[in-house]
């Protein structure tokens, strides 16, 4: 039920769906007033929510800011959560989504021994190796040692990621200092979910969708498609984090 809910308000509030619904308003309506607004307000939504100026701004005030490596101390546990990768069945290998970042951030923290051991958080339901279990095989692969890598491999979701990864650290690690590293659109509510758990963790965003650099102003006129999809995954948190709050995981 909670799977269910989740989806289906994240799905209802996603300006394409919006920009859907009224040109099918606006096709099939045989009301000219009714029309007329219809298709007024689609153009609105296309022009604001394919708008890289607009997109922007809400990122730059929903995600954290970049951590520089060199300020940080060393912590025990770096906290990697999962859904940036999957196994390739019948392959030793990994195909990394557009959030496959937060892995290579955590291996840059590894590298240079701001995390003594990496924790790779996550199950999944389509494959038979798990995601956890699969990165693991490959961070082994590039050489980082069996001993220092540990995965959490029944998680299917960012509450059982936080409940399962603190029952590893409380069991195994107890007092263990840790870092959280995911995407910098998810940390809010992963965070939320790993206090709420009874686990502080300092955080290193990855995975910015943030333009920090000076763009040309007239790039910022031009519609951007990837605005959208941006759209998708801010207003996916914002809704995740109202669900979680119902249920009380955060």
């Amino acid at each position: 039920m909670f799977f269910v809910l989740s989806k289906t308000v994240g799905l209802l509030v996603k300006p394409l769906t919006w920009l859907i619904v009224l040109m099918m308003i606006a096709l099939f309506c045989r009301k000219p007033k009714l029309k007329k607004k219809s298709i007024i307000a689609s153009l609105t939504i296309l022009l604001v929510f394919t708008n890289s100026l607009v997109i922007n701004v809400a990122l730059k005030m929903w995600e954290p800011a970049p951590v520089a490596i060199e300020t940080l101390p060393v912590y025990d546990i770096g906290i990697v959560l999962g859904g940036f990768a999957h196994h390739l069945p019948g392959s030793d290998n990994i195909k990394l989504a557009e959030t496959g970042d937060r892995l290579w951030q955590t291996v840059s923290l590894y590298q240079q021994g701001k995390i003594r051991k990496i924790l790779i958080s996550g199950g999944g339901i389509e494959n038979a190796k798990s995601e956890g279990a699969a990165v693991r095989d490959v961070l082994i692969a590039m050489g980082i040692p069996d001993d220092d890598i540990l995965a959490e491999t029944t998680s299917r979701n960012t509450r059982e990621n936080t409940i399962f990864s603190t029952e590893l650290i409380a069991t195994n690690y107890p007092g263990a200092s840790c870092i959280l590293i995911t995407s910098a659109v998810h940390m809010k509510r992963s965070l939320g979910c790993f206090r709420k758990a009874g686990l502080n963790p300092d955080i290193f965003p990855a995975d910015h969708i943030t333009r920090h650099e000076k763009v040309y102003w007239a790039k910022w006129l031009r519609p951007d498609p990837a605005a959208l999809l941006y759209w998708d995954r801010i207003i996916n948190e914002w809704v995740g984090i109202v669900v979680y709050k119902m249920k009380k995981y955060i």
